[in-house]
């Protein structure tokens, strides 16, 4: 069985401008043989639409594209893993965006239900 522990931070409002960062906090140090992990927990999401995560330095850490989604339900939960170097002092600064026709924008409190730092067992 493994154990995960984790610091969950649901989006505020003041993550809703595309400048706004969300600021993310381990739940303890690293230990030998862990890693972080970033879980985003989405909610309905348009077809086409993909949730991307970089740091507040630009770093891309991934993108989310849900796939056969159906209209209205949950696109489920995701998880990214965070390279030890894109933390400093046990925090994680991270920025979270929605492509669509035109460009991106930031995501609502919908499409981005929460987002999550684990601790968890490198593999």
């Amino acid at each position: 069985m493994t154990l995960l522990l984790t610091a969950v931070l649901p989006l505020s409002s003041s993550a809703q401008a595309p400048s706004e960062a969300v600021d993310l906090v381990l739940p303890r140090p690293l230990g030998a043989g862990e890693t972080a992990v970033i879980e985003i927990r989405l909610g309905a999401l348009a077809r086409g639409q993909e949730v991307t995560v970089t740091t507040a330095s630009g770093m891309l850490l991934g993108t989310v594209s849900p796939f056969g989604l159906r209209a209205g339900e949950d696109a489920g939960t995701y998880a990214l893993p965070v390279p030890t170097d894109a933390i400093g002092g046990g925090r994680l600064t991270i920025r979270l965006s929605i492509s669509q026709p035109g460009g991106s924008r930031a995501p609502t409190r919908q499409e981005v239900r929460s987002v999550t730092l684990k601790v968890a067992p490198r593999p």
